[in-house]
């Protein structure tokens, strides 16, 4: 699920329902004899990491099983600068690529991804090229909770404050309760533009939370999709520019199959992607700012 900046009121009416960045171009996966596709995903952060980027071929768009990766691919991710950072397979997952060496992007830089492999098996590798440009880091400002209730029902809502720049913004939003990333899966992100509040120091309604004296009130179909706070947990909210190409990847991969992943299910149709050679997926970097809040009684 992806959540928007709404008002409060929106936020409460859509029951903490998540809306959801670089030249893009649509691909259309539309049915089961769709030939297969390379599909390369990567998201580098500014966190000193071994970073990570997902080789995968797509399965049949009813198929309802995860993608298997691609292996023997060679990986190279270069900056603008000059820096060269080699990939290699992991040896406990296929598809799954680490840099050799640890490194964090940084603002202002680009890199460039380049895949090289053999994907058809006709004995000519084929190679896919991507690139990303690294926004400014945006700090938040402070967090808050509010509490409220709804029909007898007692929930607390998240707000981030920051200065949104003047210029046209797309935001990504990961939040950790009591370490426990809750935001890990791309139906899972939260995204905005700042069409409502552009150039000014906003309050922004990030998570919707329920108050731990409802866990014995709610069905059990309820307590797997909600998250409960008690006196004491720590919630930790992280932002990030992106660029308006990978927020329009993630926005059309919620729309696609119930919102998950398609880097590890089946393919979805007309999703924007920035690679090239007819590959599917993303390549994207960006830098990531933290600010803890402790929930209080």
């Amino acid at each position: 699920m992806i959540k928007n900046m709404y008002s409060a009121k929106e936020f409460l009416m859509l029951f903490a329902m998540l809306f959801v960045t670089a030249c893009t171009a649509p691909i259309d996966l539309k049915t089961n004899d769709s030939p297969p596709v390379i599909v390369i995903y990567g998201e580098l952060t500014d966190e000193f990491k071994h970073q990570q980027i997902n080789i995968s071929r797509s399965s049949p768009y009813f198929e309802d099983k995860p993608n298997v990766g691609v292996s023997e691919a060679e990986v190279l991710v270069r900056s603008s600068e000059g820096e060269t950072f080699r990939f290699l397979e992991s040896n406990n997952i296929r598809g799954v690529y680490l840099s050799q060496r640890q490194f964090s992007v940084r603002s202002g830089i680009a890199y460039n991804l380049s895949v090289i492999v053999d994907f058809n098996h006709d004995g000519v590798p084929d190679e896919y090229q991507a690139s990303t440009a690294v926004l400014p880091a945006v700090v938040p400002d402070s967090l808050s909770l509010d509490s409220i209730e709804i029909m007898g029902h007692k929930n607390h809502i998240l707000y981030a404050y920051f200065q949104d720049p003047p210029e046209e913004n797309y935001y990504l939003f990961h939040v950790i309760h009591n370490d426990s990333l809750l935001t890990h899966k791309i139906s899972q992100y939260i995204v905005s533009d700042d069409k409502i509040f552009n150039g000014q120091f906003v309050p922004a309604d990030v998570y919707f939370f329920n108050d731990s004296t409802e866990w014995a009130k709610d069905s059990e179909e309820n307590r797997k999709r909600s998250v409960y706070l008690h006196s004491g947990d720590v919630i930790n909210t992280e932002i990030s520019l992106i660029s308006k190409g990978y927020y329009d990847f993630i926005v059309q991969c919620q729309k696609e199959k119930g919102g998950e992943n398609p880097m590890f299910g089946g393919p979805a149709s007309n999703i924007a992607t920035n690679i090239s050679n007819g590959g599917a997926g993303y390549f994207t970097g960006y830098c990531a700012k933290r600010k803890t809040i402790i929930v209080k009684n």
